[in-house]
């Protein structure tokens, strides 16, 4: 793999180098300043670079704390400049020309005077509900209506490529192993702590999405599929602001919520503080018929489950900057989350054969459980000349507690459900705690010639610990059961570092990195005495090359090879008996997962994106179901949800997004893939193959009414295909949203009402089969919602944002897990 890997990035730069040769447009840089009553610079103000022709958007840029701004790169052509700021008039420059390299500066733009300008310009420029780059696709949130009163789980669901599975996995083009990052900073948890996380948060307090599918070697190398990064709102302005937001839902139950934020600056000091409230309640109703035969007797399962999620959630920052002098800042941060929830569930199994049902298993479980999240920084921010020069710093401490509580009653009675026969209750207690420390630096150096080079180091320490005790009660007593519980303690060191180099020609742009990682991993289930102690070293490249390869098409192509880790609890060899015959349970051997992707881009007009990506996964990750023997009972006929190491997996996937104004009044975005999987495992000691391919199409209409107000509808589409967690092999999906919003209280405020899977049309329908073994699962849950969000905007308009700074931790609490 390193000889293909050293071949493919030497071809690569060959091409580049070759296509360097050929250049003979040239750019120009584009530069100028705002200014406002008193001569005095308007800090952060919005710049946009215009056609002169149409006023169409071609750039975008914010003013830095002198009111200057610059644009890098400006091809020749007619232009012209606006710029904006809450609270006002705007201002336009005099249409100019760019004819060769030479720099252009503009005459200086004052804002809160008439712009003389302004009637001679009709801008037609509005920021769209999605924007392809060229490194990553852009979702401006703010723009959606659907999405409101929502949580971020449900934008994020609505976004280009996304699609959440049956059991809140996140996947990006169909491909698992996704890393969240909230404002560049990594969450640092599991999969299922992340989708809880942002069912916790609101959508109103969300910006952006940015979907980054080939990361580069500046990341961490974690996440197969790439990075999600949801960029929360910020203040702009000096002086004291923020904004509150209420909001209410009603599914099958109800939900409500509400944040508030709050920001301070003067000249030395920036002080913002966040907190939001969210309550759920989720009812899913889920289906499990399995069929199966043992020791020469067919058997069938046939499970109906009701479960009832309830769950309270507190998040809450505060932080501050401190400005030591215009080139240095030191900032301390402490980020706070809990969650209380309580979870019962009813089951009731009919067993039997072919033709007839032998007996009936009723099962109740209830689970409580708390968990508890601080998060401490302390980040350093250095321009260390007028270069450009920049030194960042983050050392950072969290520590995740979660104790979760589990009861389990079980009776079995006869065919017809009426006679009880015999009976089985036990209980669980999980307490776990999981120990966080990071300390990474960047530096960025720029070099002549439109040239950067960029280095980092991060280290991580990493500790868990689970002690999970169960009891059965036999005869009137509880007894502990060794056979199920089990003290497991996972330690974890990693040592990173990396390089990147980005260098700009005339019509080409090369971007070259390297990181490498030293990982050393050592886990103990002290009651089983069973240790596993491993370290390796790996070497993650990336390429990345764009190509303006006319004046209407941009070609590009990039690879990199990432690794998927294991979560901790994953590797915590226990056992969770969902019911007498249904466990799930960890593996203490799990490796991690390495990928090679890559990805071909074309796009036409800054309009038409199309990519065809091809990944490789070796040793993937996922949750597999196998048959098992009840340790305790001796059954055979228990099956267990396990994770393994997949013997490989092929991704190929073909995707087109296109922008289209309909009329000045209505416009659309639309986004369609195609793709093939094949994956290989060994299920119980035999191999078994699935492959298939799929679609998925989503379109989002946007509609500007009179009197401020606006329209969406969106129309979401999954065919039938193989899922890439757990294999099965599910039926299509599909879903309407629809929603309507209206400006209050001068613009500063705005009522949003809206309806989510207005047909009720969206579950989870999949099977399975192995080894004479058929599993099929059906799972409903509250898709179908009402939602009505109120948001409004107060103080100070003119204060700068808090830094939304990247802290250390993020990619270890990636892998965190908090029971729910």
């Amino acid at each position: 793999m390193k000889s293909t890997t050293t071949l493919l990035a030497s071809f690569l730069l060959m091409c580049s180098i070759k296509t360097i040769q050929a250049q003979t447009i040239e750019t120009a840089r584009v530069i100028g300043s705002v200014t406002q009553t008193g001569n005095k610079p308007v800090e952060f103000a919005t710049i946009t670079l215009l056609k002169a022709k149409d006023s169409s958007l071609v750039k975008g840029a914010i003013a830095d704390i002198n009111g200057k701004y610059e644009f890098e790169q400006v091809k020749q052509g007619k232009y012209l400049i606006a710029a904006a700021y809450v609270g006002m008039t705007k201002a336009f420059s005099k249409p100019f020309e760019i004819k060769g390299s030479t720099p252009v500066t503009i005459e200086t733009l004052s804002l809160g005077t008439d712009a003389k300008n302004l009637k001679e310009v009709n801008v037609t420029a509005k920021k769209p509900f999605v924007e392809q780059r060229a490194d990553k696709m852009v979702v401006n949130v703010e723009a959606s209506i659907i999405g409101a009163g929502g949580t971020a789980m449900d934008v994020l669901e609505k976004s280009p490529g996304v699609t959440i599975d049956k059991d809140d996995n996140i996947n990006l083009k169909n491909k698992s192993g996704v890393i969240i990052m909230i404002d560049g900073k990594p969450t640092n948890m599991s999969s299922q702590d992340v989708a809880q996380l942002l069912k916790s948060m609101p959508s109103s307090n969300i910006e952006q999405i940015e979907l980054i599918t080939n990361p580069s070697a500046k990341y961490d190398a974690a996440g197969n599929a790439g990075i999600i990064n949801i960029k929360l709102k910020k203040n702009k302005t000096v002086g004291t602001n923020g904004n509150v937001s209420i909001s209410g839902a009603y599914g099958l139950t109800p939900k409500w919520g509400g944040s508030l934020n709050l920001n301070h600056r003067n000249e030395k000091f920036n002080l913002f503080g966040s907190y939001n409230y969210n309550h759920r309640e989720n009812q899913q109703h889920l289906g499990l018929y399995r069929t199966g035969t043992t020791d020469g007797q067919y058997t069938v399962f046939d499970q109906q489950n009701i479960r009832d999620r309830k769950s309270d959630y507190h998040g809450a920052k505060v932080g501050m900057d401190y400005f030591l002098n215009k080139n240095n800042t030191i900032g301390v941060m402490v980020d706070a989350g809990f969650r209380n929830s309580d979870e019962p569930a009813e089951s009731t199994t009919l067993i039997g054969g072919r033709e007839t049902v032998d007996s009936t298993l009723k099962t109740h479980t209830y689970n409580k459980g708390t968990w508890r999240r601080w998060a401490y920084n302390v980040n350093y921010r250095a321009i260390l000349d007028t270069t450009g020069k920049e030194l960042n710093m983050d050392l950072d401490y969290a520590r995740n507690t979660d104790k979760q509580g589990n009861s389990i009653y079980s009776t079995i009675w006869d065919a017809a459900g009426k006679n009880y026969m015999h009976g089985d209750t036990s209980r669980n207690n999980q307490p776990n705690t999981i120990d966080i420390k990071t300390f990474k630096a960047d530096y960025i150096h720029p070099l002549p010639h439109q040239a950067k080079f960029e280095a980092g180091v991060k280290l991580s320490f990493v500790k868990t610990d689970n002690d999970v005790k169960f009891d059965s009660l036999r005869n009137g007593n509880w007894i502990y059961d060794k056979n199920r519980s089990n003290h497991f303690i996972y330690k974890e060191n990693v040592n990173a570092a990396y390089i990147n180099f980005q260098k700009q020609f005339k019509k080409v742009n090369v971007q070259l990195g390297l990181r490498a990682e030293q990982s050393n991993v050592k886990g103990n289930s002290i009651t089983i005495n069973q240790v596993t102690d491993t370290s390796y070293f790996n070497l993650f490249p990336s390429v990345f090359v764009s190509y303006d390869a006319a004046k209407d098409h941009q070609l590009g192509i990039s690879y990199s090879r990432r690794l998927q880790r294991p979560d901790y609890e994953d590797l915590n060899p226990f056992q969770i008996y969902l019911d007498r015959y249904t466990i799930v349970a960890g593996n203490p051997y799990l490796k991690p997962s390495y990928s090679n992707n890559i990805e071909l881009t074309h796009t036409f007009k800054h309009f038409l994106t199309t990519s065809v990506g091809y990944t490789h996964t070796k040793d993937k990750i996922t949750q597999i179901i196998e048959a098992d023997k009840d340790v305790i009972t001796g059954d055979t006929l228990t099956l267990r949800y396990k994770y393994l190491n997949i013997a490989k997996s092929d991704i190929v996937n073909l995707n087109v997004s296109f922008p289209v104004t309909i009329t000045k009044w209505w416009s659309s975005f639309t986004y369609l893939s195609a793709y093939y999987n094949k994956f290989q495992t060994m299920v119980d000691s035999r191999l078994v193959t699935v492959s298939g391919g799929g679609f998925m199409g989503r379109t989002q209409q946007t509609f500007t009414l009179p009197a401020g107000i606006g329209a969406e509808v969106s129309i979401f589409y999954l065919s039938p295909q193989i899922a890439d967690e757990g294999l099965f092999r599910m039926k299509s999906m599909a879903a309407v949203d629809m929603g309507v919003s209206k400006q209050i209280m001068h613009k500063k405020g705005s009522i949003k009402f809206n309806v989510g899977d207005v047909f009720n049309m969206q579950r989870f329908r999949g099977s399975f089969e192995n080894g004479g073994r058929y599993t099929a699962v059906r799972s409903k849950w509250e898709s179908q919602q009402f939602r009505l969000t109120f948001n409004y905007r107060f103080g100070n308009t003119s204060i700068k944002a808090a830094r939304a700074r990247k802290t250390g931790l993020e990619d270890e609490q990636n892998r965190v897990k908090d029971g729910n």
